[in-house]
């Protein structure tokens, strides 16, 4: 039986969450991040600490989105070409959600 090709899981094209663990120039590192929380589009994986996370060498993906309502979202994946992730009402959210 022949395995079922995953995804391509989309790119976070820039994140301005600079007090994020895994945000380097505006760039995330996170292997893959998780967005919303039911009621907003945050960025689940957003980690505010004096720690480097995250492999230089990775552009981050969105690996999961719980936002049902997005018109990028289908089975609960985001099927976006490219994310932006910044600041929307002091929280960081990913800025390419936009409600069907």
């Amino acid at each position: 039986m022949a395995a079922t090709p995953v995804m391509q899981l989309p790119v976070i094209s820039e994140c301005a969450a600079e007090g994020c663990a895994y945000n380097h120039d505006h760039t995330c590192h996170a292997a893959a991040i998780t967005v919303g929380d039911l009621d907003s589009p945050v960025c689940d994986t957003f980690m505010g600490a004096d720690l480097e996370g995250g492999e230089p060498s990775t552009t981050g993906r969105v690996g999961a989105c719980k936002m049902a309502d997005c018109r990028h979202n289908s089975g609960l994946e985001c099927h976006a070409p490219a994310i932006t992730v910044g600041y929307e009402h002091e929280q960081v959210d990913c800025l390419t959600y936009a409600r069907k």
